[in-house]
């Protein structure tokens, strides 16, 4: 593990550095963002999971993606049923605490530590987790309301959500037993293989500037929610299903990923605090790394 942890350091750290003295200019990430979601990703994705057999993924995979989410959101719902948590603050918890970095390091994660193989159930537990949060997130999020509240915009973000999209087209390729003409999974394969050391870089740059400067209460439950509690569930899960096996480490390794850069996204369009949102990507990333020791020893304990 340490090995892994140093490979996804270096390249991330390359990434800040490259940011903080100039090689790459601000705004630069943009073109790299836009790079990876909207060519890259597509192309790793379809491929691997048009190339991934779907043969036993059944209701134990849906739940092992849905109910350690659903659990969490239960638990903000209750939080600010009980006026423990703001509306405000909630509404952000119930969507930021569950929606983790799936694809840019999700997927390097699971490839380094149970090989590249791994990708394809990665990418379809990401969608089935993204179709989860949503609609079912979307819409307890809309509950959770005090007089007057601002719209939803769901149907521009689902359209906008290229990592839904693409696994979809995977998915129906997968089942229909088709196979990509050489040519285009050549074209696909050679797109794809740039994503995982370019999505950690991404994330690097991206990183320079973020500060953790305030909110530090409300930061640490985030982490807290998305880092400790979403896989607490997922293991008590497994346990009481007897969900385990290869494939089962591949959804826990997703379950356990820190905040995503999507959520910047959300908050802009559900006018949640952004600055908040920021300051949580960052501190979850940052506490992702040593937490990866405990995740490492649940994995081969339990799963």
């Amino acid at each position: 593990m340490t090995v892994i942890i140093l490979n996804l350091v270096i390249v991330m750290a390359a990434g800040w550095l490259f940011r903080k003295y100039g090689i790459v200019q601000e705004g630069d990430e943009k073109a790299f963002n836009h790079y990876l979601y909207y060519l890259a990703l597509p192309a790793l994705i379809i491929l691997k999971i048009a190339d991934t057999p779907l043969s036993g993924l059944g209701w134990r995979f849906l739940a092992a993606n849905t109910l350690p989410l659903a659990a969490v959101m239960a638990v903000v719902w209750a939080l600010w049923k009980a006026s423990v948590l703001e509306w405000r603050f909630a509404r952000l918890l119930v969507i930021v605490s569950v929606l983790g970095n799936t694809a840019y390091l999700g997927f390097p994660v699971a490839a380094m530590r149970l090989g590249e193989e791994a990708i394809g159930y990665a990418a379809i537990a990401t969608s089935v987790q993204h179709i989860f949060i949503f609609t079912f997130g979307f819409l307890l999020m809309t509950l959770i309301c005090d007089k007057a509240c601002p719209p939803a915009r769901f149907l521009r973000l689902i359209g906008r959500n290229v990592v839904l999209w693409s696994s979809v087209a995977g998915l129906i390729l997968s089942a229909a037993g088709l196979r990509l003409p050489e040519p285009f999974h050549r074209v696909l394969s050679d797109i794809g293989r740039t994503t995982l050391p370019l999505s950690l870089f991404t994330i690097g740059v991206s990183l320079y500037g973020k500060k953790v400067a305030h909110n530090l209460p409300r930061i640490a439950l985030v982490s807290a929610f998305k880092l400790l509690l979403m896989p607490f569930f997922y293991i008590v899960l497994s346990g009481v299903t007897g969900y385990t096996g290869f494939v089962s480490k591949v959804t826990f390794i997703e379950i356990v990923m820190p905040v995503a850069v999507l959520n910047y996204v959300i908050a802009r369009e559900f006018d949640f605090d952004a600055d908040l949102v920021s300051q949580s990507i960052l501190f979850s990333t940052l506490t992702f790394f040593p937490l990866l020791y405990l995740y490492d020893w649940a994995l081969k304990a339990f799963l």
